[in-house]
């Protein structure tokens, strides 16, 4: 769902190989059962975790859910594929070690509605997968199944998955770790064969100028607002009243609802009214970048809130544009002899990035339209600009330098410095978790 209320910021590029995935996978589910193998064994225990126990059957599932995924599996009788099913009885002991720690963590609670949404997601997905929904009662009829025992079998998997969740959210990022340089490196120059090309980029800062309403519009629609937060308090319906009056085109077609979100992920004001209410609560008016706001924080939980809202934009009209046009003309003219940095100390609207690295061939795809043909064959140190487009409902002004011009090539140590860094540091974090859990937990492998 598209909430205009949550942080926005310019995606920095996405690589198109990243290395390779290191965190441990503690759930996984085939794309289609059809795919996987249909072994005739019997059952014997492998491995002993706490008071359960794991079977064969199950390495060999996690064996055809890689096989699904289109991932290799070594030949049956080879030492490599003795080694791969070691691994994949790891991923299970590991997987049975967080499902029982996050068993006895009471402050863990899976919300019936978020399973039966990701059920029908993911029963939708594999009903597409086969063609149609005869041709996947057809295979689920050879696997001894009908569509409500299938649906049961998924429904306990994803509740199953979504506590592994909250405890590696509430868990697994704890304890301070410490990556070394020649760690990262050492990483790098291991995936460093697996990367494509690093594509075209362009490096630009901004000074970006919103529309402000005048005093009076502001006030307009602050008084609408507080009306229908009468209308609310006095028993209406607050989803119907968002259906009808809400403003923010993500949330008001859904009665104003915003799902669940956690610290970070609403602006600030906004999240500070949401995570000091108490639950069924009607917030005053919450002023924002993006406008007004009342909420109705409906669920919370330890680290996460449920919430609807209503918004009202203050309305801005040719003056207004006028005036902001103005500024930013005045900006792109001292931008030819000022530090481009106090211009954006002084102008810029601090709710939006001030600088991006963009590939040139996303441009279009991660960017406002008029970013394309600003950004596309410039010199480094030229100013562009202002433009002027829509964007998150509000209009703006943008005054851009160009910082880089940079041709595809190989991707060096340094562009991916960072990600590599965040991707150890998650590593040793969920190994030292995953040490902590095995060291208090009775765990025997069975030959």
């Amino acid at each position: 769902m598209c909430r205009t209320i949550m942080k926005q910021t310019i995606p920095l590029p996405t690589l198109t190989a990243p290395l390779a995935a290191i965190v441990v996978l503690l759930t996984a589910v085939p794309e289609s059962f059809a795919q996987m193998e249909r072994e005739e064994l019997v059952d014997e225990v492998v491995a002993i975790v706490g008071d359960s126990v794991i079977v064969l059957s199950q390495v060999i599932q996690q064996e055809n859910q890689w096989r699904a995924q289109g991932r290799p599996v070594p030949e049956e009788g080879t030492r490599e594929r003795d080694e791969f099913r070691e691994d994949r009885l790891e991923d299970l002991v590991e997987q049975l070690l967080v499902l029982q720690a996050a068993a006895q963590d009471t402050l863990l609670e899976v919300e019936d509605e978020r399973v039966e949404d990701q059920l029908q997601e993911r029963m939708a997905q594999i009903e597409s997968n086969f063609g149609s929904r005869t041709a996947m009662e057809q295979q689920l009829e050879i696997e001894g199944l009908t569509i409500q025992s299938y649906r049961e079998m998924m429904r306990e998997q994803i509740a199953q998955e979504q506590l592994v969740q909250l405890y590696m959210a509430r868990h697994g990022d704890q304890g301070a770790v410490e990556v070394t340089e020649d760690e990262m490196r050492a990483f790098f120059e291991e995936g460093r064969a697996t990367l494509e090309e690093r594509p075209a980029t362009v490096t630009f800062k901004q000074v970006m100028l919103s529309v402000a309403p005048s005093d009076s519009s502001r006030q307009a629609a602050r008084e609408t607002l507080e009306a229908l937060l009468e209308r609310a308090r006095a028993g209406e319906d607050f989803a119907e009243l968002a259906t009808e009056y809400s403003q923010d085109p993500g949330s008001a077609t859904a009665g104003g609802d915003l799902g669940w979100f956690r610290r970070g992920d609403m602006v600030d004001e906004f999240e500070e009214t949401a995570f000091t209410m108490l639950e069924g609560g009607i917030s005053e008016v919450v002023e924002t970048i993006h406008g007004f706001h009342i909420i109705l924080l409906e669920r919370m939980r330890v680290a996460e809130r449920r919430a609807r809202h209503i918004l009202i934009r203050p309305e801005t009209g040719p003056q207004d544009n006028a005036r902001t046009r103005r500024v930013a003309e005045e900006v792109a003219a001292r931008a030819a002899t000022d530090d481009f940095e106090a211009l954006i100390d002084e102008y810029h609207d601090t709710s939006l990035p001030d600088s991006a690295t963009v590939p040139l061939r996303q441009i279009a795809q991660i960017l406002p339209a008029a970013y394309l043909v600003a950004l596309t064959g410039r010199e480094e140190g030229e100013v562009v600009g202002p433009l002027q487009f829509g964007y998150l409902g509000q209009e703006r002004f943008a005054v851009l330098k160009i910082v880089e011009q940079r041709d595809a090539g190989e991707f060096t140590y340094e562009d991916l410095e960072p990600q590599i860094r965040a991707t150890l540091m998650r590593q040793k974090r969920v190994e030292a978790l995953m040490a902590n859990l095995r060291a208090r937990t009775y765990v025997e492998y069975v030959n």
